[in-house]
């Protein structure tokens, strides 16, 4: 099985045109792999098999006709709960939402389809999206197929944990604070942040909500770095209200071997505590491709203060996630930081009196951001990547006790606030840049990626990057003790 189940996406797509297996075999192959693993794992929370059967069935047909639907034709793939499918709830992980059965499909799904995917399931996310754990009252709680005692990440950890597993050949998952990029750093996995609006948030909504929220973006995860770059392909494009305007005009960039890019290093930063073994981790594979021949740089990196950086994140964060907060509640639950320890009150305290923001104050900050962007923007006018790190360590131990806010995570012996490692997430993500992860290393038994950042609409560098590193080094390992 594990022929089938763990072949890359687009090879199976070649070997169903190829008529060297059916649709409905790969199909049933995803589902006895879910029927063996998922009451272990618990990634995917929805399936409407029949109707994948069906379609399965008709790709068959049409592959007997000489006939294909796309580059996808006949695989199959799973959606994170958040995006609208037709006929399946989307509920956030909000028990309110419970009964919210989508009617159309979001953008994502729609493009899926239309390239020959078979989106058959969804997969775990935690209450609201907001969590580096995917747990919720409706779902219930997703494990790291490496430890079942272990997060897979959030908010796409049942993507992720799906992908690892071989339950699903493609996903797709969006990222406002690594939620795509932690989850593949937890599994060992690839994951694209795009730039800033490069794909369509449509059908990633609440129900009547039309804005793209700011910082957040769709986008795909893969077990190979070609399977990311080919789900890109397909999902990438604006939003229906911008389509009638403008297209995409993201660079190409084809370069297929280490000795043709320019990597600057961002192994840590003071603001936060990050693991001295991914530390090393990193070290060690700015080395290993410095030796395959790409120029390393270690002595620059953009000229901004990470710490002032890191508070300008958070402050957009919490305005970006304001939408649908009244004043009552802004206020209460700003108030509720007032008596917290520093550090709480430095992260999360600082990310809720984004709640409360009026219209002029945020002008300012994001005229601060543009100054960032264009610090950015310099320095990568001779850098191809920054090689930094997704998170502060490999996955940490489950923990579903109190708010987010006061959990903390052991990193080089010390209790430090798991939300600090939102340094990570926004250090790219507030000025709206792609960031590649892929699997580096193992530290424990548990594997640890890599952040390739690349310069603003550079998202193909950094696929072109993932590419050039899985070609020299490998990529994704499965989960051991799966079968």
């Amino acid at each position: 099985m594990s022929d089938i189940i763990y072949r890359p996406a687009i090879d199976t797509a070649q070997a169903i045109a190829n008529k060297e297996i059916s649709a409905v075999e790969v199909l049933e192959a995803h589902f006895a792999r879910i029927d063996a693993h998922n009451p272990a794992i618990n990634a995917v929370i929805w399936q409407d098999r029949e109707s994948a059967l069906q379609e399965a069935r008709a790709c068959d047909a049409e592959t007997a006709r000489g006939q294909s639907r796309g580059p996808l034709h006949g695989v199959p793939v799973t959606v994170k709960e958040s995006f609208d499918l037709t006929g399946a709830p989307t509920t956030w992980g909000i028990p309110e939402w419970a009964d919210n059965i989508a009617t159309s499909d979001s953008a994502a799904v729609s493009r899926y389809r239309a390239a020959g995917a078979i989106v058959f399931g969804k997969t775990n996310v935690p209450l609201k999206l907001v969590e580096w754990q995917s747990f919720n009252e409706i779902y219930g709680t997703t494990s790291n197929p490496w430890d079942t005692s272990r997060t897979p990440g959030g908010s796409s950890g049942g993507s992720a944990a799906a992908l690892a597993t071989g339950m699903s050949a493609l996903e797709v998952g969006s990222d406002i604070g690594s939620s795509i990029r932690n989850p593949a750093h937890f599994c060992g996995l690839f994951g694209l942040k795009p730039t800033w609006n490069a794909m369509s948030m449509d059908g990633h909504r609440p129900n009547g909500w039309h804005c793209d929220t700011d910082i957040s973006v769709c986008g795909p995860l893969a077990r190979s770095a070609t399977d990311l770059t080919l789900a890109f392909d397909i999902l990438r494009g604006p939003s229906r209200l911008e389509a009638t305007a403008w297209a995409n005009a993201l660079l190409a960039d084809e370069r297929t071997h280490l000795r043709d890019f320019r990597v600057a290093v961002m192994a840590g930063d003071p603001t936060v505590e990050v693991d001295r073994d991914y530390i090393a981790a990193i070290e060690a594979f700015a080395d290993r491709i410095e030796v395959a021949g790409a120029t390393v740089i270690r002595d620059r990196l953009p000229d901004i203060d990470s710490d002032a950086h890191f508070t300008l994140y958070l402050k957009l964060l919490g305005a970006a996630m304001s939408g649908g907060v009244s004043d009552e509640e802004a206020t209460a639950t700003i108030a509720l930081f007032d008596d917290q320890p520093e550090d709480v009150k430095r992260v999360f305290g600082t990310r809720v009196s984004g709640l409360a923001l009026s219209h002029r104050e945020w002008l300012g900050l994001d005229n601060e951001r543009r100054i960032a962007r264009l610090a950015f923007d310099r320095f990568f006018e001779d850098v191809d990547i920054l090689l930094a790190p997704v998170a502060a360590c490999a996955a940490f131990p489950k923990n579903e006790h109190g708010p987010r806010y006061s959990r903390r995570i052991e990193v080089n012996g010390k209790q430090v606030l798991e939300t600090e490692q939102l340094f990570w997430s926004g250090y790219s993500g507030v000025v709206g840049l792609p960031s590649a992860v892929g699997p580096m290393d193992q530290i424990g038994g548990l594997p640890v990626g890599y952040q390739a950042i690349a310069g603003h609409g550079r998202d193909y560098t950094a696929l072109a990057f993932a590419r050039a590193v899985e070609a020299q080094f490998g990529g994704f390992t499965p989960p051991p003790d799966l079968g």
